[in-house]
């Protein structure tokens, strides 16, 4: 019970401050989960609108064959490699009070949640051509919303902290927590639609426009959080930051980094690597014959995800990025492996090694995140310049790439072994696949392109050669050049920026010693009260032993002795409770006071904003300026007590 007190003031105390040497309170990190949530609760509704032949409203609800899908992924994937240099440099450009990614947050979560749900409510009576057309045009809405809606979030993780073992800290608990808003839509969307609609609910149209837009809203809501209440902090100099990067120049910088071409290489097979799990829905429809089991199975499978998300700290920590990137990815080929040779055993053993499957595939995100992540770091330290934007939209280009290269691959196959359009009609019939011998060679050969992708996307991160030893060295070198674009700092000699840099070294060493001397501190009387508090017990329990024997000694009957003894625990148990309650009133006092500090702060900032003209965020602004001060004053704090020490 005391540890679990512990913790909760621990939260409590460190709800909307950051610890000490740290930046992200608990409450950043909360809203920064829950909006990761949301934007992934809505990412997850486009895996029942994918351009392939498994997806079942595209292709049993609106009757859409294989080569539709092609001519489709070809031109969307087209105006998405078109478009990605545009986007590029209109994120690696913006400038806003709030960053450069959390606007995007709000202005293409809007056009994202018009396209989800508007591809629920096409005419099931309408022309195929005209099916084909509307379905071009929404989801290409989505495909340009979306990926900036994404990347948004993604640019987030990247930049909430300059700290990496806080930021994999971060990530590792985030994408645990965020993808459980894609786990419950999995979940809960068949299963409601089955229980209204019945057991061909998943082909049923009504499914998608009754479902679609309540958990797009919901998770748009949710998304807002990560614009109005989390940070973008990144080791840039206030000069850098208000460089415009020219197209041209951001091209070249991207096509010298190492380590974008390591990912971007890996992430080519995604698509060839995702035609496992979009097998599912065919399984569940055309082998079980229960379309609403899909979202318990789902659910199932989708659990593989979390260990994996779990041990990605640990293995990155004991394997190193290198080889727990290479092992995770080569991981999804044996999962392939076993899938080929055991799924026509029966549905069972589909599932166990689709499980396995996502669970070598939880980890990945975060590896290739970190990866990235240090890449760009060790690229602004060798050339001077940061390319989040650019990385992730010519990231997307690639993977774009083999989004077509893997949907024209797949749908050979699919019509290779039967699965083709109505000559009179244009409609495809999905009901061929309920025949084993039309489905079974298309999982067949579904899961060697997935095997064959697993073992390639692994290649190349054995060309990974930073340690954990060359990132701190080149924090170390960034952190100098932020300190050199420090006001101070402007018109001064290298030399007598190195003194300074050395005197701020020499501070922030004090300010990490008297921290670790206050944790040691603390830890000790953590100690003396757990020994304290077992020493008053013992005591306790020998008050009530002597007061047993003297009452014994004076003949009382041994319903008066334990009445006494109830007596004095009685006694005992109100003391702990007045002490208790006390505490915690002192406690929330505190905190009261801070929050109440904090409000007057915030609006006081907000008018003083507001008579100087100032628009837009500005409540966002003044609670960041909130937070900027109680880091200064965890310094002043910090320095203060290592003068006292020293003293």
């Amino acid at each position: 019970m005391g540890k679990i007190t512990n913790v909760w003031y621990d939260v409590r105390s460190y709800w909307e401050r950051p610890r000490k040497n740290e930046y992200v309170s608990y409450k950043e990190v909360f809203n920064f989960c829950v909006g990761g949530m949301g934007i992934k609760t809505l990412g997850s509704l486009l895996s029942y609108m994918t351009l392939a032949s498994t997806c079942l409203l595209f292709g049993s609800v609106y009757g859409l064959s294989p080569r539709h899908f092609i001519i489709l992924t070809i031109i969307t994937n087209v105006i998405s490699i078109v478009k990605t240099p545009f986007i590029s440099m209109l994120v690696d450009n913006t400038r806003t009070k709030i960053g450069k990614f959390r606007p995007y947050v709000l202005w293409a979560g809007i056009p994202t949640v018009i396209g989800i749900v508007g591809m629920a409510y096409i005419p099931l009576d309408a022309p195929i051509v005209v099916k084909v057309v509307v379905v071009g045009i929404l989801i290409n809405l989505v495909t340009i919303a979306q990926p900036l809606y994404n990347n948004a979030y993604m640019g987030v993780s990247q930049i909430i902290t300059p700290n990496s073992y806080e930021r994999t800290k971060i990530l590792s608990i985030s994408e645990f927590l965020a993808n459980l808003g894609p786990s419950l839509v999995q979940l809960l969307l068949p299963s409601l639609a089955g229980l209204f609609l019945g057991q061909d609910c998943m082909t049923n149209i009504l499914t998608y426009r009754i479902f679609f837009p309540i958990f797009a809203v919901v998770g748009f809501l949710m998304g807002l959080l990560v614009m109005i209440n989390t940070r973008e902090r990144t080791l840039v100099q206030e000069k850098e930051r208000e460089e415009k990067l020219p197209f041209f120049k951001g091209l070249k910088e991207i096509s010298r980094s190492r380590y974008f071409w390591i990912v971007s290489i890996s992430k080519f097979f995604d698509g060839f690597k995702g035609g496992i799990g979009v097998l599912l829905a065919w399984v569940c429809t055309y082998q079980l014959g229960n379309s609403a089991a899909m979202g318990i199975v789902q659910t199932i499978v989708s659990v593989g995800f979390t260990p994996g998300i779990i041990l990605a700290p640990i293995l990155m920590k004991k394997m190193g990025t290198k080889y727990a990137a290479f092992f995770a990815h080569a991981l999804n080929c044996a999962a392939a492996l076993l899938m080929l040779f055991t799924f026509k055993n029966g549905f069972v053993f589909f599932v166990i090694a689709l499980f396995f499957y996502n669970f070598a595939s939880g980890p990945q995100y975060i590896m290739q995140t970190s990866i990235l992540s240090d890449g760009l770091d060790y690229h602004q330290d060798k050339y001077g310049t940061r390319l989040e934007g650019f990385a992730q939209n010519f990231l997307l280009m690639i993977t774009t790439i083999g989004t077509i290269l893997s949907t024209v691959t797949f749908s050979m196959i699919y019509e290779h072994f039967g699965l083709v359009e109505d000559e009179v009609t244009g409609l495809t019939d999905y009901s061929v696949l309920t025949d084993a011998a039309v489905r079974e060679p298309i999982i067949t050969w579904v899961v060697i392109v997935a095997m064959i992708a697993g073992g390639l996307s692994a290649l190349p991160y054995i060309f990974c050669n930073l340690k954990a030893s060359d990132m701190v060295a080149i924090r170390e070198r960034l952190e100098y050049k932020k300190f050199c674009g420090r006001e101070e700092c402007q018109g001064l000699s290298d030399e007598e920026i190195k003194v300074l840099y050395a005197a701020h070294l020499e501070e922030v060493a004090r300010e990490h010693e008297a921290e670790k001397q206050k944790v040691e501190a603390q830890k000790r009387e953590a100690e003396e009260n757990r020994l304290a508090a077992v020493k008053e017990k013992e005591d306790f329990k020998a008050t009530l032993e002597l007061k047993r024997e003297i009452m014994q000694s004076q003949n009382a009957t041994k319903k008066q002795i334990n009445a006494e003894i109830k007596q004095l625990k009685d006694m005992r148990k109100k003391e702990l409770q007045a002490e208790a309650k006390k505490k915690r009133k002192e406690f929330l006092e505190e905190y009261k006071a801070f929050r109440q500090r904090r409000k007057a702060f915030i609006e006081n900032d907000v008018r003083e904003r507001k008579a100087r003209g100032e628009k837009g965020f500005l409540r966002i602004l003044a609670k960041e300026k909130f937070e900027d001060l109680l880091i200064a004053e965890n310094a002043a704090e910090a320095e203060a007590q290592s003068r006292e020490t020293t003293a």
